[in-house]
């Protein structure tokens, strides 16, 4: 029977006077060279993975093989087959086989002696005899005989391989199960079967098998490794696989491993060092079993020898070639993604991009879809998944400095923001200007100095305005930005109530929601105890651009009715409605994280002012929204229940405290706040069995962690004929209705009329 001889694994030099003591030591530099120390501090060791060692046999009682990773009932030749000798017993008379399990599976953590795949399990089928050599009908019988007993991943420390009948079938049968067989590649310093072309295999089996030669430390070719030559393999179906394309390096020179060899003093406790594409192999081999072991449907799509052979840092020339192969072994760059990520939308792969949710106040930093998201994967070209910071992805409006309170005392928005001028007989006329305003950081713009607050670059400088004009009830006022809320309320009392300089009437909060809009509002007497008022206000690309994406519209109106019972007291009900694409109570969101592709919210507001006599004013409002969001089929966030917010307000004022003329003014308010509702999430968080993602169906719910509370306290007062001073202070708990943001802000101002 035509023999077959063991890859020559060159012995350097069996440790002299063989020890037990291994804490001196490093055994396991290959490792770090291939990058399998990154994958293992991950926590993937090969745990669940079961290689198949058809060798010399392996001693299992050596010391890193503790805790039953190696079979109990090792098999060899003499079980397969019904006449064999006594060389070919189970026990490993050689040291081949023990050695190349322990470099796979092998474990002495204190010694610092890792294997590529520890948390394996080895099958052991002995092949090869005492002085390393068999016959190809024994090796065959092994692969199949490894392969029935579970084995996943074979590895063949031996060779030449050559055309051989029973190989093929053994091979085929392997592939047609599943398991990937790595063979050394000869330590001959030729080309792989001399460059001859091997038939008989199937495509299955090709993808399932690789190659390897030996390099040094320094990743230079070995001066005995074969190389894989200008030869292939033709399938059975006549493709054609470059021998070249299925091999890869991985250093075997001086490589520390198991010895088989044992004393009454010591055990099964030593260890030696070998040479030769035999001791690359096993890297190999126990780099596929980390792949299967991380994602096992690999086993079913055959594909994980493919991703070794991608991830290869190329050698020589740079580019896959004869001597090298695909080049030298990564594993650690086969455990980061290979092509562009995707995730699954609607039953559709979509690229991972600059899919963003921008959360407005009323629904605080959505910290329950956020982390939700938190535990989404994206997909590789290979079906794996990738863990993916999804949840930074959700951005919650910026409270750092300029704050939103900074921001209202200071005349940016809201009370503050007005330049009044007093025309008598119960007449004023009020501007802004207060330019630019701030935005939260960009998309793509990571980089820029300060992190939470830009100056947008798309808007025209100074936008932020308003012009007002009031007389004798009747009222109307238009602006861009922030302040429409503040001129519905002017337009809803026709006088100056205890709202008047502060941020606390809440029946506009609605339209305030939608940012940087166009507004107008308008009021009327009917009589002298009631008049109507109205707003509307429209936002789009042209004033919404470059805070939020592309196709973001709103359009809201308001509507209302104030009556006063006594002369002194005035009851006013309004109602609103804001229609909104691709945004939902002023939050922007595009992309697979689209909120809605659009909604529809009706509000009704009901406050009352009372003039309490002697200068005091007390006011009261109270909102309440409800708010219906459209399914959005093409986002991971496929749709959200209906809404409920609401938002209210106390405000005492009081004029000729101090001195004539002067005015006290302090508040109370609940701003915007989303009461009820939640978000279903497609979430993306796995593989099945053959690569198709995981959906797993999760409800977030929408309503904030946190309560804001806001105090505002306000006093001016006359200096003199035509100028006047005063301080304005607010406080905000709890900040944009995000858990533990506060928001602080105190400012004295001084007016002259000219």
């Amino acid at each position: 029977m035509k023999r077959l001889l063991l890859v020559a694994a060159i012995l350097t030099g069996a440790m002299p006077g063989a020890r037990a003591q291994f804490a001196s030591y490093v055994y396991s530099s290959q490792d770090i060279l291939i990058g399998a120390n990154i994958v293992q501090s991950g926590g993937v060791t090969g745990k669940g993975v079961t290689f198949g060692v058809i060798d010399t046999g392996v001693a299992a009682p050596w010391i890193g093989f503790s805790g039953g990773h190696v079979a109990s009932t090792p098999t060899s030749v003499c079980v397969i087959t019904p006449t064999c000798t006594q060389s070919l017993a189970v026990t490993d008379d050689n040291g081949h086989g023990t050695f190349v399990a322990s470099e796979i599976i092998g474990s002495v953590p204190s010694a610092g002696f890792v294997g590529v795949a520890p948390g394996g399990n080895v099958v052991s089928v002995k092949v090869l005899n005492a002085a390393g050599s068999g016959s190809y009908n024994d090796v065959a019988s092994g692969i199949v005989t490894a392969v029935n007993r579970g084995a996943q991943v074979l590895n063949l420390s031996l060779g030449p391989f050559v055309q051989n009948a029973q190989m093929i079938a053994a091979i085929n049968y392997a592939a047609s199960r599943n398991a990937y067989i790595v063979f050394a590649g000869g330590n001959s310093a030729q080309a792989l079967n001399n460059g001859v072309n091997i038939t008989g295999l199937t495509d299955a089996a090709i993808q399932h098998l690789m190659f390897v030669g030996s390099t040094n430390a320094q990743k230079v070719i070995s001066s005995f490794s074969n190389t894989p030559g200008k030869g292939s393999f033709v399938s059975t179906t006549g493709k054609v696989t470059a021998y070249d394309s299925m091999w890869v390096m991985a250093d075997g020179e001086n490589i520390w491993g198991a010895s088989n060899y044992s004393t009454k003093q010591y055990g099964y406790s030593y260890i030696t060092q070998m040479s030769g594409t035999s001791m690359a192999a096993p890297q190999v081999a126990g780099a596929l079993g980390l792949l299967i072991s991380r994602w096992g449907f690999l086993m079913n799509t055959g594909t994980a020898a493919t991703i070794l052979e991608l991830t290869a840092s190329r050698m020589g020339n740079n580019a896959v070639n004869i001597t090298d192969g695909d080049g030298f072994l990564r594993v650690d760059l086969a455990f980061q993604p290979i092509g562009a990520l995707q995730i699954p939308v609607n039953g559709k792969l979509t690229p991972l991009a600059n899919a963003q949710i921008v959360s407005s106040s009323a629904f605080g930093n959505l910290g329950k879809v956020s982390a939700v998201l938190q535990n989404a994967v994206a997909y590789d070209s290979f079906q794996r998944d990738f863990a993916i910071t999804l949840g930074a992805a959700v951005a919650a409006k910026a409270t750092t400095a300029p704050s939103v309170a900074t921001a209202q005392v200071s005349g940016a928005i809201g009370g503050g923001a007005r330049s009044l001028t007093d025309l008598g007989h119960g007449a004023w006329f009020a501007t802004s200007f207060s330019g630019t305003p701030m935005s939260p950081l960009l998309p793509g713009m990571g980089d820029h100095p300060n992190p939470g607050l830009i100056v947008d670059p798309t808007l025209p400088p100074m936008n932020q305005w308003s012009v007002a004009f009031s007389q004798q009830g009747t009222y109307i006022g238009i602006g861009q930005g922030s302040n429409v809320a503040l001129a519905l309320s002017d337009a809803r009392w026709g006088t100056q109530s205890a709202f008047f300089n502060g941020d606390t009437d809440t029946s506009g909060a609605l339209l305030a929601l939608v940012p940087a809009a166009n507004f107008g509002a308008i009021g009327m007497k009917l009589s002298e105890q009631s008049h109507v008022f109205a707003s509307v206000l429209a936002a789009d690309g042209t004033t919404l651009a470059g805070l939020v994406p592309n196709g973001v519209r709103a359009k809201g109106a308001a509507l209302g009715y104030t009556v006063a019972p006594t002369k002194h007291w005035q009851v006013s009900v309004t109602t609103s409605a804001l229609k909104e694409t691709n945004m939902m109570l002023g939050s922007t969101s595009s992309g697979y994280l689209g909120l809605a592709p659009s909604t529809f919210t009706a509000s009704v507001g009901i406050g009352t002012n009372i003039d309490l006599g002697e200068g005091y004013q007390l006011g009261f409002d109270a909102s309440v929204a409800s708010t219906a969001p459209a399914a959005n089929p093409n986002s991971l966030i496929t749709n959200t229940s209906r809404l409920t917010s609401a938002a209210f307000g106390v405000a005492v004022s009081k004029s000729d405290f101090f001195a004539a003329h002067d005015k006290l003014g302090v508040a109370i308010k609940k701003p915007m706040r989303v009461y009820a509702g939640g978000a279903n999430v497609a979430l993306p968080v796995g593989t099945d069995d053959f690569g198709n993602p995981v959906i797993q169906p999760t409800r977030a719910s929408l309503v904030p962690a946190a309560s804001e509370t806001d105090l505002e306290l306000g006093y001016t007062r006359p200096l003199g004929r035509v100028t006047s001073a005063g301080i304005t202070l607010m406080y905000r708990n709890q900040a944009d209705n995000i858990p533990g943001a506060r928001d602080a802000a105190a400012m004295l101002k001084f007016n002259a009329k000219f």
